[in-house]
């Protein structure tokens, strides 16, 4: 119930203030196979939320889709300790495929924020957030 009231309720209530504001842009951090019929309730949240952000009709809608998130934590997780493991001895290019650094995502984000686009939604998956998290070094969270 928490993850859900944090993941889905947050993200969509911070989603309508915004458009409520004249926010144009809206940058939403999804996951990869996000999708709202997914058995998993995890995917499915994320999904649920990528749907109902796009009803809100922004100028553009930005989704990025990171696999793995790689960050140091204070507290210990279990399944993600085995995935940076596991990660850690793959080469670096079957790695980033399926993670990417959590500083990557946000230059990625901040990069995607200020570049002009045509397109009203784009779905960014774990690739192109790594291209667009060098795309100018200039951009420092």
């Amino acid at each position: 119930e928490g993850f859900v009231h944090v993941d889905r309720d947050y993200v969509l209530k911070s989603a309508e203030l915004a458009k409520a504001g004249g926010c144009k842009h809206f940058n939403l951090l999804s996951s990869k196979g996000a999708d709202k019929s997914s058995n998993f309730l995890y995917l499915q949240v994320k999904g649920e939320v990528e749907a109902r952000v796009e009803e809100l009709k922004f100028d553009r809608y930005s989704i990025f889709r990171p696999g793995v998130l790689l960050c140091d934590r204070q507290e210990f997780r279990p399944g993600e300790w085995l995935v940076r493991k596991f990660f850690g001895s793959l080469p670096e290019s079957w790695a980033s495929g399926h993670s990417v650094p959590v500083m990557t995502v946000v230059r990625a984000m901040l990069n995607n924020a200020v570049r002009p686009s045509d397109k009203k939604k784009e779905l960014l998956d774990n690739e192109a957030i790594h291209d667009l998290g060098k795309a100018d070094g200039s951009l420092k969270p």
